[in-house]
């Protein structure tokens, strides 16, 4: 993996390219490389930071020409072997990256190449002939790639420090303050920057260099790709573990040691279960007892010790205890995250990939198969709110009983929290999508003075008729997943660590998708059905039978603390902003510190916006 940017523009004067590119030194610390030069009636300047991860020689360094085509690539083709064998031969190999190989394949085949391709990627070809320019993304979107235009100026890059360090204009996108409120990220293909937005995944982006014009179009589309599933239940099982194991050991290529996130959890177990007897290190982030007892969840650390000591697996631990909710972690996060993303398990991510980067380039993730095989709590509250209606009359009087429930006092304070989330939720507009959202929606509308378009961005994900489990199925592959990947990539990429995601390949993807609801979430709220039974004789019972605990720090304790809310949450900077509400922000501390709600989530936003605005502005 690497880190990529370019400018498209008369003139780059005033434009420090330079700048940009060390901007990008932490995603490509072994060698950079640029072109620059005019091309019909513009300005091209096509910069690259490279890490070095297959074929480490200089032969694979960056900006590659062949002719009159030049690309620049961050990410990996994990299928560029079989494909050099099969559309390539005869070519004369100058390396044995799979770099030369997307070169290659793009002059031999123009852009329809990318649909051989299985891997995660963002790459840009300068084609010279054509006088075009074109942007690509991967199919899952794993590898973020966004784009800037003001003033005259096209330019894209891995990261949006990239444009900052330019020196090009950056401004407060203040209509979407209210999504990121509600979202707790940007959703689609907006930022909070007005002039920087995303590239979506599975995307071409066609530029003109003549005319200046620019066609964006989708060479995947998922919906497409769905075929429903017609063999037995055992058909299914032997499909899911033959795809997952092509899916890992297709992502063990490199000429670097690869390391793997290990949560004592069913996903990154079934990844460790293909790595029994090899020399791979296996990270875990823990808490420690008290924190613990304070959220009301369960240890990664006993989990991940158990299975590490049952199959001798090398296991490093690190902490993400109280004490890492400091101002300079918080910075650092918001930093990676350029485009702002407030998650808690930010800062956990980039304390483990720290660990695990000083003596690795590579390493596995589980990120994906809670979305594809319904592992999520938002999940089970939909079928719990389905459930309900079977019954006449019995909706009404659980919402009303599951609101008035304290989500932080008493006992079982994980089950209170989504079950006062059902109540609150259940019968609204688009439900579905509201118990996917982490956090209450309606409190994070309401300290945003103006219109969030909360139910406009969400309307088109849950039409009418359309089975709930599918719509949220779809509104989670394009929105919550994306802002998980990219907070991946960035937490890793910070210390020049290459994040790897078996469970998104896109044939398992495809496959996983046309199971029916039932294989994954039944009726007796079993979930992640399939994926635990497959497994059953490999993955040992107390990691397939154990409780699900989030990966991020205590946050809902911590911030009940007056003494970190003063610190973080400062209530005048909000009282100076005419887009917050800051007598809604009061009251909604008062709630979460007596305990009548959790709004740890919310919170988070809040501190995570100030910094990142003081960072930018």
């Amino acid at each position: 993996m690497c880190g990529i940017v370019g400018f498209i523009a008369p003139s780059l004067d005033g434009i420090n390219t330079a700048a940009a590119l060390q901007s990008l030194e932490h995603r490509g610390p072994d060698s950079d490389g640029f072109v620059a030069e005019t091309c019909a009636a513009s300005r091209v300047w096509l910069g690259h930071r490279r890490l070095s991860i297959i074929d480490l020689s200089a032969a694979g360094n960056q900006p590659m020409t062949q002719d009159h085509v030049t690309l620049i690539y961050n990410g990996e083709v994990y299928n560029f072997e079989e494909l050099r064998r099969t559309y390539l031969s005869g070519e004369a190999f100058h390396s044995q990256t799979d770099t030369e190989v997307i070169l290659k394949l793009y002059i031999r085949y123009g852009i329809d190449f990318v649909n051989k391709l299985s891997g995660d990627f963002a790459l840009a070809i300068l084609d010279r002939r054509k006088q075009e320019i074109f942007l690509v993304r991967d199919r899952m979107g794993v590898k973020p790639l966004y784009i800037y235009e003001h003033g005259g100026v096209f330019a894209f890059a891995s990261e949006i420090s990239a444009f900052k360090a330019a020196g090009l204009s950056l401004s407060l996108n203040t209509q979407g303050i209210g999504r990121y409120l509600a979202f707790k990220y940007s959703p689609g293909s907006e930022t909070l920057f007005t002039e920087v937005s995303r590239l979506m995944p599975a995307s071409i982006l066609e530029f003109d260099l003549s005319t200046g014009r620019q066609n964006t179009s989708k060479y995947w589309e998922l919906s497409r790709e769905i075929v429903p599933f017609k063999g037995s239940y055992a058909d299914a099982k032997s499909e899911l573990r033959h795809l997952v194991e092509n899916a890992v050991k297709s992502r063990l290529i490199g000429d670097v040691p690869i390391a793997n996130y290990l949560s004592g959890g069913l996903d990154s177990s079934i990844i460790a279960h293909y790595l029994k007897g090899g020399d791979n290190v296996h990270f875990c982030a823990v808490k420690n007892q008290s924190d613990l007892q304070a959220e009301g969840t369960t240890s990664d650390g006993y989990y991940a010790a158990k299975l590490a000591a049952d199959w001798g697996l090398d296991l490093r631990k690190i902490s993400i205890g109280q004490d890492t909710l400091t101002e300079e972690n918080l910075r650092n996060a918001v930093s990676s995250c350029g485009d702002l993303i407030a998650d808690g398990s930010i800062i956990p991510a980039m304390l483990i990939a720290q660990k695990a980067a000083t003596d690795h380039r590579v390493v596995l993730s589980g990120m994906g198969a809670d979305e594809l095989f319904l592992g999520y709590n938002g999940h089970f509250l939909l079928r719990l709110s389905q459930m309900s209606q079977r019954i006449p009359g019995l909706k009404p009087v659980i919402g009303s009983a599951m609101r008035s429930v304290n989500a932080g006092k008493g006992p079982f304070k994980a089950y209170r929290r989504y079950l006062q989330k059902w109540g609150n939720n259940m019968g609204k507009k688009y439900e579905a999508s509201r118990y996917s959202v982490v956090g209450d929606v309606d409190s994070a509308l309401s300290v945003f003075n103006g219109d969030a378009g909360f139910d406009e961005y969400v309307a088109p994900y849950f039409s009418s008729g359309k089975d709930p489990f599918d719509a949220l199925f779809d509104f989670e592959m394009e929105n919550f997943l994306v802002k998980n990947l990219h907070y991946l990539d960035a937490s890793s990429m910070a210390f020049g660590l290459e994040s790897r995601v078996p469970f998104l390949d896109h044939e398992l993807v495809t496959f996983a998708a046309g199971l029916p609801t039932d294989y994954k979430l039944n009726w007796k709220m079993k979930s992640k059905k399939i994926l635990k039974e497959a497994y059953s004789a490999e993955i040992p019972a107390y990691v397939t039978q154990r409780r699900k605990a989030g990966f991020g720090m205590p946050l809902r304790s911590l911030l009940a603390k007056d003494e970190v809310l003063n610190r973080l949450l400062p209530l005048d900077y909000f009282g100076d902003r005419p887009y917050f509400n800051a007598d809604a922000i009061k009251k909604l501390i008062t709630a979460h510190k007596s305990g009548q709600q959790d709004q740890s989530a919310l919170l988070y936003v809040l501190i995570s916006f100030r910094i990142w605005e003081e960072i930018n502005f």
